[in-house]
């Protein structure tokens, strides 16, 4: 037994035993035998003589991957949701509704047209637009669909930077939307160009993420809000004579452009007509 003892080599010493088990499972996995000894000065792993320099260089391959994988993880800098933010929206949102019930007239004038915004210059109309709906059922689907994305860009960008970048992909959908329909009469309202530019901006942000880690587990950032998204979209977004598919794409697309320019730039970068609403507008449900 002792000529045998004498006959093992140590390839390593740790200080501590949890360490020194963890590299005698890598020895164990290529199927050879070793042994852990506690010295004074730590912990000392042991194998057959004749098997000590292939162990060694397997441990030496080991201990280069447990050094990388730190440096391959950043952790993400995460943001306060904005909860007062998103609150003075909800609210604005409830404000203008009750003031189209009073006074329909705000919808024909605030709405985004074609028409008025290309041909009248009438730019604020993609922005004003995002603020007017058809009925309740049509506010209430846009606050609780697209105020769950909104918190997510907030978490994801700071509060402020994120509302100001939801209501830009908003706008510039509706703009593009304006010109798309171009030359004929085109009416459209609703939030919803907003949230799912909100949308594209996770999806656009987590993109970067995932490019930036170069790691697999990152990919939830990513696949997370593009399976909900693509969920969301194909229940509320495609459905309905009245629903404006080509603003929720062009929301979208915004979103995810802005999502990915911001997300670069940024080092700590680790979602049915009412009375005076004309037929040919389109909303969101």
């Amino acid at each position: 037994m002792e000529e045998l003892l004498d006959a093992l080599r140590p390839v390593g010493r740790w200080p501590s035993l949890a360490e020194a088990d963890e590299r005698a499972l890598v020895v164990l996995a290529m199927n050879r035998d070793c042994r852990v000894r506690a010295e004074p000065e730590g912990f000392v792993l042991e194998v057959d003589e004749e098997d000590a320099e292939p162990i060694e260089q397997e441990l030496a391959l080991y201990e280069e991957e447990c050094r990388e994988v730190p440096a391959a993880m950043p952790e993400a800098v995460g943001h306060s949701p904005g909860l007062g933010v998103a609150l003075l929206w909800v609210l604005a949102l409830g404000f203008v509704f009750l003031r189209q019930m009073t006074d329909p007239a705000i919808t024909d004038r605030f709405m985004n047209s074609s028409i008025d915004v290309i041909k009248g210059g009438e730019w604020w109309r993609p922005l004003t637009a995002l603020f007017l709906h058809a009925d309740l059922e049509h506010l209430m689907g846009n606050i609780a669909i697209g105020g769950f994305f909104c918190l997510m860009v907030a978490t994801a960008f700071g509060p402020w930077r994120g509302w100001v970048l939801v209501f830009l992909c908003g706008y510039v959908g509706n703009l593009l939307n304006a010109w798309l329909h171009m030359p004929g009469p085109f009416h459209s309202l609703g939030a919803s160009t907003a949230t799912f530019g909100a949308l594209g901006l996770v999806v656009g942000h987590g993109s970067v993420a995932v490019l930036r880690s170069h790691h697999l587990r990152e990919m939830k950032r990513l696949l997370v809000p593009l399976g909900v998204g693509l969920g969301l979209f194909g229940w509320f977004g495609i459905g309905g004579a009245d629903t404006d598919v080509s603003a929720h794409l062009l929301g979208a697309g915004c979103g995810v452009v802005l999502g990915v320019f911001v997300s670069l730039l940024r080092r700590d970068a680790a979602y049915l007509r009412s009375p005076g609403t004309p037929a040919s507008t389109r909303h969101s449900s």
